[in-house]
């Protein structure tokens, strides 16, 4: 079988967050393979490549909501230990930092209409209205926020362009990517 039929193939039954790094292992764009033409239409040129914001792997991945307010997980999550330093994705102005539901959260606008919003964050340096850098100290992570491994805590990672959620994995630079690898056998082994 050729390499981009056994992707494609496994991305069928691959997580919506993992199917964009399994198309860049065979030559297939991101947005064809994972159908976030929608998210890359939304955000074109306009969002900044971004930096995972701890030393972390990825715990969680994006979740289209099936609607506004229906189910679904709006952005991506970073494991970290509680008090990892939380760094700026990308230059830009702080536009909420505070309290949402108990816990901190900080949003930045990194381009017009294109905000990315962090948390939750123990402590936080920054006050709406400053200016930040990327790799900037926002704050320290956490605990309280889902993971799959209660020891570590998970930072969420959220992108808007024009007020609607998209999946900020294809603008993540810096992720280790998976690949697929060939089979010794057809079929795989009996």
């Amino acid at each position: 079988m050729l390499p981009w039929i056994v992707a494609v193939i496994a991305m069928v039954a691959a997580p919506a967050w993992l199917i964009p790094a399994l198309a860049g292992g065979v030559g297939l764009t991101p947005a064809l393979a994972a159908g976030v033409g929608q998210s890359l239409a939304l955000g074109g040129s306009r969002v900044p490549e971004l930096r995972p914001p701890v030393d972390g792997s990825l715990v969680r991945g994006f979740e289209e909501p099936a609607g506004p307010f229906g189910p679904g997980h709006r952005g991506v999550d970073f494991g970290a230990a509680p008090g990892a330093p939380v760094r700026a994705p990308a230059r830009g102005r702080v536009t909420f930092a505070g309290q949402v539901a108990g816990t901190t959260w900080v949003t930045l606008e990194v381009a017009p209409a294109v905000l990315v919003t962090l948390g939750p964050l123990r402590t936080l340096e920054w006050s709406v209205g400053q200016v930040v850098a990327t790799g900037d100290r926002l704050g320290t992570l956490a605990s309280g926020h889902a993971s799959p491994d209660p020891s570590v805590a998970a930072l969420h990672l959220g992108l808007r362009v024009d007020g609607v959620y998209v999946d900020p994995l294809p603008w993540l630079a810096g992720l280790a990517r998976p690949r697929l690898a060939p089979l010794s056998e057809p079929g795989g082994p009996h």
